[in-house]
């Protein structure tokens, strides 16, 4: 059933209008002379009849105590209410006789029979006659009361009802009607009056002080009017108009007038008497919207609604009667009748009358008009929790809880039940209506802070004689509800954006929440997703009780999970859940996902609220929220998102979440919720077994991602972790562990199993690589590993003999080449065997080494190294000269101290400098090359003269030519004391020098003949021209060298 859009409430009864009279004798008004309404034909003429019986009675009894019994003689002379305005607390009453007078009224209270309390403040008499006061416009703001009595316009302070200055407010006198700008509110700071006097329009601006802004002279007076920012809608004698005041004054009144409908006119009735036509009625009815009242061809009446421009584009509102009074309440017209019948008719869509109120209201009087006031509000007296139980709001009972809660560990629960106790603690200990401030504080708008079920407005007050009477609309709460009960979401949620303007009620306050809530289930229900998702993210919906919507997620959430029952929630929202049950089951195939895609959504969003200073969820919803979105994410295939929610701070439960997502298939996923949570082991054992190919998923990135795993988050410590998968991959895939092998830490190499690996290792031949590895990390065992190295290196070393070959030719040109130096630059096997052997923190089996490198036969560098580190420095020595080494075996037996000999490797036994290099002499003498054995004596002999004496020379081939011993003979010579015999014998030397090599040469000329060069020789070494240069020739090459080349 629809909601009736209004309470009538009584406000004030039985009104003591003349408080000076209580006690006192009464003087009632003489008759008077007829009111212009009279003179213009719309309203009968009054009379006064006198009653001494009556009027005496009345003046003992006093003006409270008027019989409603009595005579209607007496209730004609008795003082009438004619008009009223509300503003707050305080109550204008104008009467009938001239006067106004003024009540504070408690705030009243809807649907309560006892009257609020009043009291009379002042009653002022308007000094004008004793005439009626037809209309009362009060200002707030401007601190204004507007007062229409016997044609007269009066401004009067709202305060204490004072005449204003004519200064700052004229009287006007003869006029007919006034109206405000309904354009603009009433509580603003300045606002327009259209005054009509007569034949004369006039436009006020009412500010501080009065002034006129337009005139517009008519041909007709006018009899009702009302105004619409630069429209003016009146009726006059003979028609309705729409005068364009802005076009007037452009253009005239010609073109800014627009004619309607003809007003009623008088008329004689059967008997011949004339029957004069009820007054005319105007009113605005929205922006540049207007309606006035034509008769119909019966006894009803025309409520017709009309544009500025005379365009009918609203439904033609009909009466039953004339109504003797009208006003607009957006967005309804309510029509007083002289039967005392109200009717509220709604002008939305079709026009409909969609409540009255007739006499048999309690102590409701027949009623004479119905006046707009300036404002007020009405108190629903009742808190946020009888509010909520009024509309079918009720949250669980406390037993039930306990109920449900009982055998249950109560400690899981212990912070969500104190949180609903304290929440229905506050809805019981609702504080008491604050007093209503008077009109120096805005009106008191500033009081509909408490809740949107607490105040309501009441501006709209009907009249009786004595009594007043307030049209409250419903509570917000109870219309807004209704609305939603009927589906009307959007019409539901405007009110409530409307009704959040100007208050300080809060977004998060119970009843907003409610409203946003139940619009969103609403929306849910007809499955408009879209705006379920926005409601649900106003209102706060519990994300715990959203997820019952979705049978799978809640079972899979499972004792994350609050029972149902035991989530604080109204009735009417409860059993939207039970009709919707499952929400996936009334969806269509094509709405599946975006279900999935709103809970994805709604979760993301409570995630994030969840990360505010105020929190709108009870705490044990963030596992709820972080766990569900999981399973989401990775069910909608969202594969950054989920990374990025397991991998940053989160709160998913990853017991439920891996066992759902290893169900599932989704191990690639499964495994990241076990990393992220400090399980790598578990998440490692998925990825193995993905590798294998035991299982699949797509999402996995193979290989290339399980390495840079274990090289990264494992690889950065030494553990058992990283261990046991290298030795998992050795055996999976050996190319994989060979090319992190180089990566790992040296601590990770030095407690491995090398047993182990070296065994799967073998089997592709890559233990080599491995043992490497083993060594340049000082593995505990690296003795062994590095003897089976040396053995694998004297192998291939042996298998080629291009490194004595090189050797010999660049020490040919340098004899202090050693080969150790020679190799070093080369990047194979036999380098390596070297550097090993010469390394002086190798550790190894020498003496199995030095057998292997025997067995080879060709390697006699390596055998040295490995004799010189045995400590059997002779052999080595002597081995090294058979090898070619010369400046190596010099180094070790006469420099052992230099950094590059050998002589570091092992302690060395001291020994005597002359008797080293007489030994090391005779070895050089021995080497089966003449020349280069005359070359190394010749260099001997020069570098280590003072531990040779001159008697060696006798030991020397007498082949050798003079040159081999010269520099060892000058430097003997030159130790002589007789310097002149030292010459003569060097110039012996040299002559005899010269004569060889003139017999030589000249032999050399038999047997070879002559050398004959032409222009174009060249360079047997170089490629140059000789030209004028010196050159040698050899015989046995036949080849001409430069002598630098040769």
């Amino acid at each position: 059933m629809e909601e009736e859009p209004y309470i009538v409430q009584t406000l004030v009864q039985g009104l003591a209008l003349d408080e000076s009279s209580r006690g006192k004798s009464v003087e009632w008004p003489k008759p008077r002379r007829q009111s212009l309404s009279q003179r213009l034909g719309f309203q009968a003429t009054e009379r006064i009849q006198s009653d001494n019986d009556d009027t005496a009675s009345q003046a003992s009894e006093g003006a409270d105590s008027v019989d409603r019994s009595s005579s209607p003689a007496l209730r004609a002379r008795a003082i009438r209410v004619e008009c009223v305005e509300m503003c707050g607390t305080n109550v204008y009453v104008g009467t009938s006789h001239g006067h106004i007078v003024q009540y504070t009224i408690n705030v009243p209270e809807l649907t309560s029979d006892k009257e609020p309390e009043r009291v009379c403040v002042q009653s002022v008499d308007l000094k004008l006659g004793g005439k009626r006061v037809e209309q009362l416009i009060a200002l707030p703001m401007l601190n204004r009361l507007v007062v229409l009595c016997g044609s007269t316009l009066v401004f009067y302070t709202l305060s204490d009802l004072r005449v204003v200055g004519s200064n700052s407010a004229p009287t006007i006198k003869g006029v007919s009607c006034v109206a405000c700008d309904e354009r603009v509110d009433r509580t603003s700071n300045g606002v327009l009056l259209c005054v009509a006097r007569m034949r004369e329009i006039s436009v006020y601006f009412v500010g501080a002080d009065v002034r006129l802004e337009q005139q517009v002279m008519i041909e007709y007076s006018v009899a009702s009017l009302c105004m619409y920012g630069n429209y003016v809608c009146l009726a006059d004698t003979q028609t309705y108009k729409v005068l364009d005041l802005a076009r007037i004054r452009s253009s005239g009144l010609d073109q800014g007038q627009l004619e309607l409908l003809p007003t009623q006119q008088p008329r004689r009735d059967e008997a011949g008497r004339v029957v004069r036509p009820p007054r005319p009625r105007t009113l605005v009815v929205g922006p540049n919207e207007f309606m006035f009242l034509t008769a119909s061809g019966d006894d009803t009446t025309l409520g017709v609604i009309v544009t500025a421009r005379g365009e009918a584009l609203r439904g033609t509102l009909q009466f039953p009667a004339y109504p003797v009074s009208i006003v607009y309440d957006e967005p309804h017209v309510i029509a007083v009748f002289a039967t005392g019948r109200i009717d509220v008719y709604d002008t939305r869509s079709e026009p409909r009358v969609v409540q009255s109120v007739v006499g048999d209201v309690p102590d409701l009087m027949r009623v004479r008009r119905a006046c707009v006031c300036a404002g007020g509000w009405v108190s629903t007296r009742v808190g946020r929790r009888e509010a909520i139980d009024a509309s079918d709001l009720r949250v669980f009972e406390p037993n039930r809880l306990h109920e449900a809660v009982s055998g249950r560990d109560r400690a899981v629960w212990t912070e969500a039940v104190d949180e609903e106790v304290e929440w229905r603690r506050e809805l019981v200990d609702e504080a008491e209506p604050p007093v209503w401030p008077g009109p120096d504080r805005q009106n008191g708008l500033d009081r509909k802070t408490a809740s949107l079920s607490r105040w309501t407005d009441a501006n709209i007050v009907v009249l009786g004689s004595d009594s007043l009477h307030i049209l409250a609309p419903q509570p917000q709460l109870i219309h807004i509800d209704a609305l939603l009960h009927q589906q009307h979401v959007k019409e539901a949620v405007a009110l409530v954006d409307a009704a959040l303007k100007g208050t300080t009620i809060s977004m998060q306050s119970d009843e907003v929440e409610y409203y946003m809530q139940v619009a969103g289930m609403v929306c849910l229900k007809n499955m408009q997703l879209d705006d379920a998702l926005l409601y649900f993210q106003r209102g706060h919906m519990d994300p715990r009780a959203l997820l019952y919507l979705y049978p799978s997620h809640a079972e899979y959430a499972g004792p994350l999970l609050v029972p149902f029952a035991h989530i604080a929630m109204a009735p009417t929202l409860r059993q939207l859940f039970y009709e919707i049950g499952d929400l996936q089951s009334i969806a269509s195939p094509e709405q599946q996902s975006q279900t999935e895609d709103l809970l994805e959504q709604y979760l993301e969003f409570c995630r994030t609220q969840m990360n505010t200073n105020e929190p709108p969820y009870a705490s044990d919803a963030v596992p709820v929220i972080d766990t569900v979105l999981a399973r989401v994410y990775a069910d909608n295939m969202r594969h950054a998102k989920f990374s990025a929610l397991v991998q940053g701070p989160n709160s998913v439960v990853g017991d439920i979440a891996c066992a759902y997502l290893e169900s599932a298939h989704k191990y690639y996923s499964c495994s990241l919720v076990y990393m992220a949570q400090g399980d790598a082991r578990s998440g490692l054992d998925l990825w193995r077994r993905l590798l294998e190919g035991e299982v699949s998923d797509e999402r996995f990135g193979g290989m290339a991602e399980y390495l840079e795993y274990i090289l990264g988050d494992l690889g950065d410590g030494v553990g058992h972790g990283l261990v046991d998968e290298y030795y998992w991959l050795v055996r999976h895939d050996v190319e994989a562990s060979r090319h992190i092998l180089g990566c790992l830490a040296d601590d990770t190499v030095a407690v491995l199993d090398a047993d182990r690996v070296v065994g799967d290792m073998q089997a592709v031949g890559a233990q080599r690589e491995f043992i490497e590895r083993l060594i340049a990390a000082n593995h505990t065992r690296a003795p062994h590993f590095t003897t089976i190295l040396l053995t694998a290196y004297v192998a291939e070393a042996a298998q080629s003999t291009d490194a004595e070959s090189g050797f010999q030719s660049a020490q040919a040109r340098d004899l202090g080449l050693t080969f150790q130096s020679y190799v070093a630059s080369e990047h194979s096997s036999r380098a390596r065997l070297v550097e090993m052997l010469g390394a002086q923190r190798s550790v190894f089996d020498a003496p199995k080494v030095l057998a292997c490198i025997e067995d080879a036969g060709n390697l006699g560098v390596e055998r040295a190294m490995v004799l010189a580190r045995l400590g059997r420095r002779d052999e080595a020595v002597e081995a090294l000269v058979k090898a070619g080494d010369y400046a190596e075996a010099e180094m070790l037996l006469l420099r052992p101290m230099a950094r590059e000999s050998l002589a570091r490797l092992a302690k060395q036994d001291a020994s005597d400098k002359a008797t080293d290099v007489a030994r090391l002499l005779h070895l050089y003498v021995s080497v089966v090359d003449d020349d280069m054995a005359a070359r190394l004596v010749s260099r001997l002999l020069d570098t280590y003269s003072e531990h040779i004496s001159a008697s060696t020379i006798e030991e020397l081939p007498e082949h050798w030519m003079l040159g081999v011993v010269e520099p060892f003979v000058r430097h003997k010579l030159s130790d002589l004391a007789q310097s002149e015999r030292a010459s003569s014998v060097q110039r012996s030397v040299a002559i005899a020098h010269e004569q060889n090599a003139r017999m030589q040469c000249a032999g050399d000329l038999i047997n070879h003949g002559p050398v004959v060069l032409g222009v174009a020789q060249t360079c047997g070494v170089c490629r140059k021209l000789l030209g004028s240069s010196a050159f040698v020739y050899e015989p046995q090459s036949k080849q001409v060298k430069h002598i630098s080349c040769a």
